[in-house]
């Protein structure tokens, strides 16, 4: 037997914030262009519950999601694989993050990250004191064509692949699932409004077609975005790539499936990073990416030489990296959920796919916490990402492999 509960709690910053996601943008919002949302599902199969939370936001660091996850766990009695809290992404949310950046901002996050954790437990809370909606779950897949793809090579090959599940209940679709792989990075730097960008947008228009709570699951969207496609950075520009995704959806959903689900096995499987960087090669990428920036025409290149430089020097200072990346392995028979704590290419999401077998295959990126980009070696030096990643070229590699291994 199948249960749902679905909640969804408002978590638009009350006062103006610092934003995450670029950079050169380095002043507070100056309104909200869309509101941003805490999404809760409450899943329960054959009495045995997971908790699922998707958050419009950039990140998350793992100290937040642990203990929001410890306290629920002891809550309600549900073991911590079992608890997943993730964000979307958008680079037009507020900065939530430890770092340390003056006493203004480290008030404003604070506050923010306070109010954002009561909206958590609040949506969590309401899932288990409403009723439980015994449903039959269907699939709805499909590829998505000509909005978006990987956003530094426009032929290669990546994940236009989406993902639903509509947990129906008398004809309704009581709540649902959306997962799909896409940077959601439409609108640009110099937008300061707060927004969910394109995933939370997605989310919103399936919340009024359905008339129900979908959570919004981003997938291994390292190098995935719609750069190679889109006509402009604003809110225009934001509604038609909405929009036209939308339309896609519209024809997939035509063809729904029946799925059963059942608990077969979940688990975790971790993976230690730790080693010292080459801090020679650092200063010759960073001086090299001075030369590039100052010379640079357009708001892109600009944008993420920006981001690779200041990423450099953090990599400078700290001389090496220390991290354990921790994913929940969910096998519930027909579903099959690998979540990722960072920015996965999306090459090595098609792989772990590909050692999965059931008739929905997900990954779900930034889940628990983001540890940053996981790149391809041979991607190393060539783009913004691998100025970014703390990790050393080859690493990521060593991951995934372990990863399938685990599967």
């Amino acid at each position: 037997m199948v249960e749902v509960s679905a909640a969804k709690r408002n978590i638009t910053p009350l006062f103006p914030m610092y934003m995450r996601g670029y950079a050169m943008r380095t002043k507070k919002s100056i309104g909200v262009l869309d509101e941003l949302y805490c999404r809760t599902l409450v899943l329960k199969i054959d009495g045995i519950p997971f908790i699922w939370v998707t958050l419009d936001l950039c990140r998350l660091e793992e100290p937040i999601s642990a203990y929001m996850r410890q306290v629920l766990a002891a809550k309600y009695s549900v073991p911590m694989e079992n608890i997943t809290i993730s964000t979307i992404h958008t680079h037009s949310g507020p900065d939530i993050s430890f770092e340390d950046e003056g006493e203004d901002r480290n008030r404003r996050k604070a506050n923010y990250r306070d109010y954002m954790i009561r909206q958590v437990f609040a949506s969590v809370d309401q899932c288990f004191d409403q009723s439980f909606l015994e449903v039959t779950p269907y699939m709805v897949k499909g590829t998505i064509k000509d909005v978006y793809g990987n956003r530094n090579y426009k032929d290669k090959p990546s994940d236009k692949e989406i993902n639903m599940i509509l947990f129906c209940s008398d004809n309704h679709v009581a709540a649902g699932i959306f997962q799909f792989t896409c940077h959601p990075t439409v609108l640009g730097i110099h937008n300061m409004k707060i927004s969910s960008d394109l995933l939370g947008n997605i989310g919103k228009s399936l919340d009024d077609k359905y008339n129900s709570v979908f959570i919004t699951i981003q997938g291994a969207c390292g190098d995935m975005g719609n750069r190679q496609y889109r006509k402009g950075n604003d809110e225009k520009e934001l509604w038609k790539v909405r929009d036209e995704i939308m339309s896609q959806i519209s024809v997939f959903e035509k063809t729904r499936v029946p799925i059963k689900l059942k608990t077969e096995s979940i688990k975790t499987s971790e993976y230690t990073i730790c080693g010292s960087y080459d801090l020679n090669s650092l200063k010759q990428q960073l001086a090299q990416d001075e030369k590039k920036l100052a010379s640079a025409t357009t708001e892109d290149e600009k944008k993420l030489l920006w981001s690779g430089i200041r990423h450099l020097k953090k990599k400078l200072v700290c001389g090496g990296v220390n991290t354990a990346l921790k994913s929940v392995i969910y096998h519930l028979g027909d579903l099959e959920i690998v979540t990722i704590p960072g920015e996965l290419f999306s090459t090595f999401g098609m792989e772990i796919k590909s050692h999965l077998k059931a008739p929905v295959r997900m990954i779900w990126g930034y889940a628990n916490y983001s540890a940053g980009y996981i790149v391809e070696k041979n991607e190393f030096g060539k783009g913004y990402e691998s100025m970014q990643t703390p990790f050393p070229k080859g690493e990521a590699e060593l991951y995934v492999s372990h990863l399938i291994q685990d599967l």
